[in-house]
């Protein structure tokens, strides 16, 4: 991560973001919401997603964010590791965010 961007506003954005994505899957909040925190493609795989109603144990109930960890890649980027909870069940989120032009932006995710 770059230095004129500290680590704790990635992981704000990080945690907002994910909590976000993980309302959407839940269709709680439509899609359109995480337009503004995402790339096209990132968006795109979030909606293929929905559509092939594939998002990961769904039917156990509400997801709830638990934990999420950034590790520095190069440039102005950070590896995202997270955990949610779903039920019983603890299931996980990768992704990358990148910042460009002073925000933030999700750029790849996958759920597992």
């Amino acid at each position: 991560m770059p230095a004129t961007d500290s680590s704790a506003t990635a992981k704000r954005f990080t945690e907002h973001v994910l909590r976000l994505l993980l309302e959407v899957v839940d269709r709680r909040r439509s899609s359109t919401h995480l337009r503004a925190f995402t790339d096209a493609k990132a968006l795109a795989a979030i909606n293929t997603m929905l559509a092939q109603d594939s998002v990961p144990d769904r039917s156990l109930g509400t997801a709830t964010l638990t934990r999420v960890h950034l590790t520095p890649a190069e440039g102005a980027a950070a590896e995202v590791f997270a955990s949610y909870q779903r039920g019983p069940r603890t299931l996980a989120i990768a992704g990358r965010i990148e910042s460009s032009k002073g925000s933030w932006r999700l750029v790849a995710v996958r759920m597992f």
